[in-house]
């Protein structure tokens, strides 16, 4: 989550690039050295005494270092007078309403400018005021791309990097962001730098950027032939959230993917990314990467070619077509980037072998490559485990949590594997019928879902149902079942109880680690009784498949363990009902949620 913003200065809140160029066009002049607004250019996001040696390239004569800064003082000295014409009315008002807007959110803010001159420049233009803290030239020993400035700008606001967004125009200034390990905006020349996580036209951009990264509104999938395959679907995604959909085959969780992804139409709805609505848009203009479960790789290429490959498919303007040194730099560039995605996924010594040779959890990287060097702002992963076996899929679940970590920006996952969500998701969307059924962290799915479906779906081995009746007696509640057993239920579980329901027949949801049995170290006698069907050992656990009179189906309870059991035979149990999850019968909902 975004708890603070650390803003550079010039070219972003206020434009002093005039006063910059009359300051050095002045020097050159008074040197004789050539100067115009194409070497201007090259000196934004350039330290002070950098943009001099730039200038100096065309000098005549060689210059000692005390006569460079005696240039570069005298610069400065030009520079801060022409700075007194600022006025508070140089800044937009669109700048002063956004900095209002971020305070309200409770965004912390700061100055990280490389300029000895920035807490000056914000005196004069009255912004000061809006900034928690200013880290200015004179506070750092380094220059952009160096990210010092950024890192001191978290610093002073009591943040980490992960934390902060910078804001920056320049390259070198999102050069620097990305070292410091910050999530850079791009706004001007910088918009258009590959490396910007988000580009924008205007700095009130910003404040879409820090909502949801991805809002889906009532969306709406229907085939020609009739089918509904997703009903209503609205959900809003946070930056950095690991989404998993989940549910039964058909349900719709991979319609909605490839709906988010521009691979299937959306009949009726609306969906956004960074605020900007892309219904309407085109797969290759979303910066949206997908991976398939059945990997989608090319057989005759390398996987070092197999992930460049999609960088090697980026539009080449002709201006560059028969440019050999540009061509060479970029081939460079996309090798450099392909060894770094490899080194982050554990390929970096396959990189040169085919497809036909690498494991299945091997070729599932590549294919995770093949997304991460396209640095896509969202990532959607369509059931990428189906095709491997049990330990790789273990393996290969860890793999993707660590990478997520490592790129800090949303995952969206479709699985039907329950076990999957539990342990990956930081949400879980729970569908069914093409609808939504519960949208939850994975402990509060587990400990109080919203419905009979959503509690037999999420648990190994699923939860266990039967009819009961509850009562309440001065603030106490017991539940009767079975043959008439009755046991407590714990006063703090029922605070949401319904009741409407007491004395009524409800349905009864107990978990099969709920449940002990003679021998587990949780057993307690409480004169409830079943038959055994069957008994499987699992190591530590022991689960045992029961008859219980009073009960429709199997019973399963889970008992801590290498316990011996023998089928058929009774068996004393024991309910802790201190997660117990109660239902109306009819509509299936649950009777403890507020």
């Amino acid at each position: 989550m975004i708890k603070g913003i650390v803003f550079d200065l010039d070219g972003v809140l206020v434009f002093t690039d005039h006063y910059h160029y009359l300051a050095w066009k002045a020097i050159a002049d008074q040197e004789g050295i050539p100067f115009d607004e194409k070497i201007n250019d090259r000196l934004r996001g350039v330290s002070r005494m950098d943009s001099l040696a730039i200038i100096l390239e065309k000098a005549k004569k060689t210059y000692l270092e005390d006569e460079k800064q005696k240039l570069a003082d005298q610069k400065n000295a030009l520079y801060r007078e022409y700075l007194k014409q600022m006025t508070p009315k140089d800044v937009k008002d669109e700048v002063r309403t956004t900095l209002e807007e971020l305070h309200k959110k409770g965004i912390k803010l700061a100055i990280g400018s490389s300029s000895k001159n920035a807490t000056t420049i914000l005196e004069q233009t009255d912004l000061s005021r809006y900034f928690d803290q200013i880290v200015d030239g004179n506070k750092i020993t380094h220059s952009k791309p160096d990210p010092e400035v950024f890192l001191l700008g978290a610093k002073a606001l009591g943040l980490e990097s992960k934390d902060c967004l910078v804001v920056e125009d320049a390259e070198a200034g999102i050069e620097a962001a990305k070292a410091g390990g910050f999530k850079a905006i791009g706004i001007g020349p910088a918009s258009h730098d590959k490396r910007t996580d988000y580009p924008i036209a205007s700095i009130k951009d910003i404040l879409s950027i820090l909502g949801p990264k991805i809002r889906l509104k009532h969306l709406c999938k229907i085939y020609p032939n009739g089918v509904k395959a997703v009903k209503d679907f609205s959900l809003e995604i946070n930056d950095d959230e690991f989404i998993v959909f989940v549910g039964p085959s058909g349900c719709g969780k991979s319609t909605v993917l490839r709906m988010i992804a521009g691979l299937e139409e959306i009949t009726s709805g609306e969906l956004y990314l960074d605020g900007k609505n892309i219904s309407d848009e085109e797969p290759d203009h979303r910066n949206i990467a997908m991976v398939f479960q059945n990997y989608a790789l090319y057989p005759q290429l390398t996987v070092r070619k197999n992930i460049a490959f999609p960088l090697e498919m980026q539009h080449v303007g002709w201006k560059h077509f028969f440019d050999f040194a540009y061509r060479k730099k970029r081939h460079q560039e996309i090798n450099a980037a392909v060894e770094e995605a490899a080194a982050k996924i554990g390929l970096a010594p396959y990189l040169d072998r085919k497809p036909r040779n690498l494991s299945g959890g091997q070729r599932q990287r590549v294919a995770l490559g093949r997304a991460i060097v396209r640095h896509p702002s969202v990532f959607l992963l369509d059931e990428p485990l189906s095709n491997l076996d049990a330990k790789m899929r273990v393996q290969m679940r860890t793999e993707i949590s660590k990478l997520h970590n490592d790129l800090q920006c949303v995952f969206i996952y479709v699985t039907h594997d329950q076990i999957e969500a539990m342990t990956m998701g930081t949400r879980i969307v729970v569908m069914k019928d093409g609808t939504i059924q519960q949208i939850a962290s994975p402990s509060e799915l587990y400990v109080n879902p919203i419905n009979k479906f959503v509690a037999g779906f999420i648990g190994t081995p699923q939860m266990n149902f039967f009819n009961g009746v509850i009562h309440e007696k001065d603030g106490h509640y017991t539940v009767t079942f079975g043959e008439g057993k009755t046991c407590d239920i714990p006063t703090e579980r029922m605070v949401h109880f319904d009741k409407n329901y007491l004395e009524k027949t409800v349905t009864i949801g107990i978990r099969p680690k709920e449940i002990s049995a003679e021998g587990d170290p949780a057993f307690v006698e409480q004169g409830i009784h079943a038959k055994i069907i069957l008994w499987e050992q699992l190591g530590e656990e022991t689960l045992l498949y029961c008859q219980m009179k009073g009960k429709e189906g199997e019973l399963i309870a889970s008992v801590k363990g290498l316990l011996v059991y023998q089928n058929g035979r009774e068996v004393s149990l024991s309910f802790n009902f201190e997660h117990v999850c109660l239902f109306d019968k009819e509509s299936e909902k649950t009777l403890l949620n507020e």
